[in-house]
C-alpha cells in the first residue's frame, strides 16, 4: 500500500520526465567508452550466496490504487517534498501504467550490453532501489501491524508473569497468613501457660505462707537438729504438720533474711504464721523438751498485783475474745501472799530477795514489784504458783547483770525497784525517766521527801484504777502511811508497782541536773522540771489546777 503522503502527479509531467532522462543516457553513451563488462560482471551464484538480481521491469501493486513514492531532486537535496495520498486515480492513471510499463521493457531489451554508469542512471536505479525498499518497508509494516509486537509479547510476557506472580503472591499470603494464625496460636497458648503458671505460683506462695489452721493453736514441741538448713527445717515443719508447705518455708525465710536459726525443742503450733516461727527459731529452743502452750499472759510494764491477778486470768494468745486462762484473781492473790510460798521463792532467788522486805515493816504486799512485766505461756500443767514463779525468774534474769552495780552504789534491790516504780509512773520517755530518777536523788541528797503522789494512791488502794484528775491532784497528803512520802523520807517501803527495764537502768544511771521539782501536765503527760518551789507553783497552776478547773 502506498504511503498516504505520496505527491499527487499528472501523466504528462511524469512521460516528460521519463523522456528526458533517456535522451540524457543515450548522448552520454555516444560520448563515453564503455568500461570492460568484465569489471561489471555481477558474481553468479556460485560465487556468491545471493541470486543473480536480474533487472525485470517492476510492476507496482497499486491496490488500492496507491501509486509509489518517487523521490524527484529538487533544488535542495535534503529538503524532502511532502507526499499527499492519492486516493481515487482515473482512467488515465491505467493507460499511463501500461505506457510506462512499454517504455521500460523496451529499453531494456535494446540494451544488448551491460549498462552505462552515470549520474541519472545511477540515480534512476537507486530510484528504483529506494522504490523496492519503500514497498519492502510498507509490507514489512503491514506485516508488523498483523503480527504482534515485540512489545506486545514483552507485554504478554509481563502479564503472564504477573499473573503468576500475583499467584505466587497469593499463594505467599496464604502461607504467611497461615503462619500468622499459628504463630498467634501458640503466642496465645504461651501466654496461657505463663499467666496460668503465674496464678498457679502467685496462689500457691500466698497460700504456703498463711497459717496451716489459724484456729488450731494447739502447740506440739518440734525438735530442730543442730545444723539443720531452712529446707531441712521446712521439712521437718511440714511433717510434723506445722505448715502448709516446707519449700516456702525455704524461700520465704531467704526472701525476709531470717538466718542463724537455732537447734532445741520448740512449741510450734498449727495457727503460727511463718513470720512468728520464724522469729521463734532465731531466738532459740530449749536442750529438753517443754510442754506445748496453751496460751498466753500479758503483764504490762508499771501493773501492780491487783492488775496482775486480772491479767492472769485472761489468754492474751488467742484470737477469740474474752479467751480465758484456766487461773483465778482470787487464787493468784492467795498464793502471791502465802508465806510458805514466799520463802520458797526467797531460797530459789537470793539475790533477788536479799533486801526484800519483811510482813510486818508496813507494807501492802511483800512481792509487789517483784513480777515482771512481760508476756508468758502456760501449758496444760502450768500452775498459779508456776506462774508466778515464771515471773519471779523473770525479774532475776532481767537484774543479774546489774546486781554487782546496786552493790557498788550502796543500794538495795528493794530500794532500786521502790524508786524505779515511782519513775514508770512519773516519766513516759527515757529521758524524762533519767531526769526524774535524778531529781529524786537531788532531793533526797539535799534531805527531802521525795513528795510522789502515786505512793499515797498506791496506800489508798486507787493506784491502777480509774481515777479522776481531781482525784489524782487532790491527794491526802496528811494520809498515815508508811507509803506517804510527803511526810516519810527515803524510797519508800517498798515497790507500787512492776517497773520496766528501762526504769531500772535510769535509777542505775540517772542524769546529772539541779532540778528539785517537777510535774506533769495532766492532758499530755509531759514533764516540766523547777529548780525553785516558786517555779513548780507557776507549773502546778499552769499545768495542772488551769486544766482541772477548765
Amino acid at each position: 500500500m502506498v504511503d498516504k503522503e505520496t505527491t499527487e502527479f499528472s501523466r504528462g509531467s511524469f512521460k516528460e520526465k521519463i523522456l528526458r532522462q533517456l535522451e540524457e543516457n543515450a548522448a552520454k553513451q555516444a560520448e563515453t567508452k564503455f568500461p570492460d563488462p568484465e569489471d561489471f560482471e555481477r558474481p553468479s551464484r556460485s560465487d556468491s550466496e545471493e541470486p543473480e538480481r536480474k533487472i525485470e521491469p517492476r510492476k507496482v501493486d497499486l491496490e488500492p490504487f496507491k501509486l509509489p513514492v518517487f523521490d524527484f531532486p529538487a533544488a535542495d537535496e535534503n529538503e524532502e517534498e511532502p507526499f499527499v495520498e492519492n486516493e481515487n486515480l482515473s482512467e488515465e492513471g491505467d493507460s499511463l501504467r501500461q505506457n510506462l510499463d512499454g517504455v521500460v521493457s523496451e529499453e531494456i531489451q535494446n540494451q544488448d550490453i551491460p549498462p552505462q554508469f552515470s549520474r541519472s542512471e545511477s540515480k534512476v536505479q537507486d530510484e528504483k532501489v529506494e522504490q523496492e525498499q519503500f514497498s519492502e518497508k510498507k509490507e514489512s509494516e503491514k506485516m508488523v501491524k498483523h503480527q504482534p509486537s515485540r512489545r506486545t509479547n514483552s507485554s504478554s510476557k509481563k502479564t503472564s508473569s504477573s499473573k503468576k506472580n500475583k499467584n505466587k503472591n497469593k499463594n505467599n499470603k496464604k502461607k504467611k497468613v497461615t503462619a500468622g494464625k499459628i504463630i498467634a496460636v501458640i503466642v496465645v497458648l504461651l501466654v496461657l501457660v505463663v499467666g496460668g503458671t503465674g496464678w498457679y505460683g502467685y496462689n500457691f506462695v500466698k497460700s504456703g505462707i498463711q497459717p496451716l489452721d489459724s484456729k488450731n493453736a494447739t502447740a506440739k514441741s518440734i525438735n530442730i537438729p543442730a545444723g539443720s538448713s531452712s529446707k531441712q527445717i521446712g521439712e521437718i515443719l511440714q511433717r510434723q504438720s506445722i505448715i502448709k508447705n516446707g519449700m516456702v518455708f525455704q524461700y520465704y525465710t531467704k526472701f525476709k533474711n531470717y538466718s542463724e536459726f537455732k537447734s532445741g525443742y520448740y512449741n510450734l503450733a498449727p495457727n503460727m504464721s511463718l513470720s512468728t516461727i520464724a522469729s521463734k527459731l532465731e531466738e532459740g529452743g530449749t536442750e529438753k523438751p517443754v510442754a506445748p502452750t496453751l496460751g498466753k499472759i500479758l503483764v504490762p510494764e508499771g501493773y501492780t498485783l491487783t492488775q496482775i491477778a486480772k491479767a492472769v486470768t485472761v489468754n492474751s494468745g488467742s484470737n477469740e475474745k474474752n479467751a480465758k486462762t484456766p487461773f483465778s484473781e482470787a487464787d493468784f492473790m492467795k498464793t502471791v501472799q502465802d508465806p510458805t510460798f514466799i520463802a520458797k521463792m526467797v531460797k530459789a532467788y537470793p539475790k533477788l530477795f536479799a533486801s526484800l522486805p519483811t510482813k510486818d515493816s508496813g507494807i501492802k504486799y511483800q512481792l509487789e514489784g517483784y513480777l515482771f512485766p512481760a508476756t508468758y505461756d502456760y501449758t496444760k500443767s502450768s500452775t498459779v504458783e508456776s506462774v508466778i514463779e515464771n515471773m519471779i525468774q523473770a525479774a532475776n534474769t532481767q537484774l543479774t547483770p546489774y546486781y554487782d552495780t546496786i552493790a557498788q552504789k550502796n543500794l538495795t534491790v528493794n530500794e532500786v525497784l521502790s524508786l524505779a516504780a515511782l519513775v514508770e509512773k512519773e516519766a513516759n520517755n527515757d529521758d524524762d525517766r533519767r531526769n526524774v530518777a535524778g531529781t529524786f536523788y537531788n532531793r533526797m541528797n539535799a534531805g527531802m521527801t521525795l513528795g510522789s503522789n502515786l505512793s499515797i494512791l498506791y496506800a489508798e488502794g486507787k493506784l491502777g484504777e480509774k481515777t479522776s484528775l481531781s482525784e489524782d491532784a487532790n491527794i491526802d497528803t496528811n494520809l498515815d502511811s508508811p507509803y506517804n512520802l510527803y511526810t516519810n523520807t527515803g524510797f519508800g517501803p517498798g515497790p507500787v508497782d512492776s517497773p520496766s527495764l528501762s526504769s531500772i537502768k535510769a535509777v542505775l544511771d540517772p542524769a546529772q541536773n539541779d532540778y528539785f521539782y517537777f510535774v506533769a501536765d495532766v492532758t499530755t503527760g509531759k514533764v516540766y522540771f523547777a529548780k525553785t518551789l516558786a517555779e513548780q507553783n507557776a507549773n502546778v497552776q499552769k499545768y495542772v489546777n488551769d486544766k482541772i478547773s477548765s
